[in-house]
């Protein structure tokens, strides 16, 4: 009965996400719808711009994953990537399954289980940065940022550094599920497929010799029972896929909002105790996520506004960042910001991602050795692209000067 005294969806502000205002000052724009709505809607559905109804909403368990309509939104066909998708964990909602799927994971890659992969971190970043040319301008992106995660994963799955560039161009392409374009259908199919019939190739080789890498780990948790054979495979794709595009944003990002303020480089080059909080506030200032995708599990209540089942909302995370009522002058990088509110950009709850700890050390790693190694890194030239979904960094140019 109380559905009936509610506004309905037609009563929603619109937002416009190709508008000019949003393309050119996107993080800007959205302070400012936060500061007149909590909840408005766009092309693609219910955005959600409030600090406190964004992570209620994150945690909410009326609200499921927002997968299965993306990928009727994609127009993805039957075959073997459609196939990976519906069995993997994106596909699954709060219940025990997900609950299942997570936990052999989810201790492997927890704080602790996470901190046994700094060393290997840090030895990739060394390497990668002595290749790098210095005292000359370099695409940071296709150097660094890109090569970083990618060999990263090499390490956890055991393969040969020299496959880290495969495995950065094929999480490039099926992150383009995100962009809600049929038209990447095909591709992110044909990435889909080479990425599967790439791993089914590295879990036969470490099968023969497990050793003490992560997969060896999880094949050893599939042995034990807690994973089936198509859920370890599918594990390991799913790390493929989010963790490389994102991890290669994100430590881009970083750069660009230190290095291009270089009172604070230079301060965290001599105190790299600092750099955690100052990657915090990357994280909240400019975020990788914008937002993310749900879908409601049944009819509910939304600052008043009545949503039905099936309905797509997003939880809007760069607005909540923005958002003054919580972050006060949230236009000012203030690498003293109090700890709390935390930023949302890896989720929360059941749906949080389980790679942010290790995410978060290569970001730490990349940034601490390069503002010790070079205090004068020059940022010659940069460039963002803002979606509604994410901030993807179009353009690093700049020079390693020790």
């Amino acid at each position: 009965m109380g559905f009936i005294k509610m506004l309905s969806m037609s009563n929603l502000p619109i937002i416009d996400f190709h508008s000019n205002e949003y393309l050119t000052k996107p993080l800007e724009t959205l302070a400012s719808l936060s500061k007149q709505l909590k909840v408005g809607k766009s092309k693609r559905g219910v955005e959600i711009l409030d600090y406190n109804l964004c992570r209620d909403s994150i945690l909410d368990r009326r609200l499921g994953t927002g997968h299965p309509k993306l990928m009727k939104v994609l127009g993805l066909e039957e075959g073997p990537a459609l196939n990976y998708k519906k069995n993997s964990i994106s596909f699954h909602d709060r219940g025990e399954t997900r609950r299942r799927l997570r936990i052999p994971i989810t201790k492997l890659m927890g704080p602790q289980g996470s901190e046994r992969f700094r060393h290997d971190i840090r030895h990739v970043v060394k390497s990668t940065f002595s290749e790098l040319p210095k005292n000359r301008e370099i695409d940071m992106i296709k150097l660094l940022c890109d090569k970083i995660p990618s060999r990263v994963y090499c390490y956890w799955i055991n393969a040969p550094q020299e496959d880290a560039d495969f495995v950065s161009i094929t999480s490039h392409i099926v992150q383009q599920v995100h962009t809600r374009d049929p038209k990447t259908s095909k591709e992110v199919s044909k990435g889909f497929e080479n990425l599967l019939k790439y791993i089914d190739e590295r879990i036969k080789i470490c099968r023969q010799a497990l050793g003490d890498d992560l997969l060896s780990d999880l094949i050893r948790a599939t042995d034990n029972g807690d994973l089936s054979e198509d859920e370890l495979r599918n594990w390991v794709v799913k790390m493929a896929e989010a963790n490389t595009d994102n991890s290669s944003h994100q430590i881009a990002i970083a750069i660009i909002e230190l290095a291009s303020r270089p009172k604070i480089w230079k301060l965290l080059g001599q105190n790299s105790n600092l750099v955690p909080q100052a990657l915090r506030e990357v994280m909240r200032y400019h975020p990788r996520s914008l937002s993310t995708s749900r879908e409601t599990l049944e009819d509910i209540e939304l600052a008043g506004f009545f949503i039905p089942k099936g309905e797509a909302v997003f939880p809007n995370i760069g607005a909540a960042h923005w958002n003054s009522n919580y972050f006060p002058k949230p236009e000012v990088f203030d690498i003293n910001r109090p700890e709390k509110p935390i930023h949302l950009n890896f989720g929360g709850g059941i749906f949080s991602c389980i790679g942010r700890f290790a995410v978060t050390i290569e970001i730490e790693e990349v940034i601490a050795y390069m503002t010790k190694m070079f205090p004068n890194f020059k940022l010659i030239k940069s460039s963002f692209s803002h979606s509604p979904m994410f901030t993807s960094v179009e353009q690093l140019l700049g020079c390693l000067v020790e």
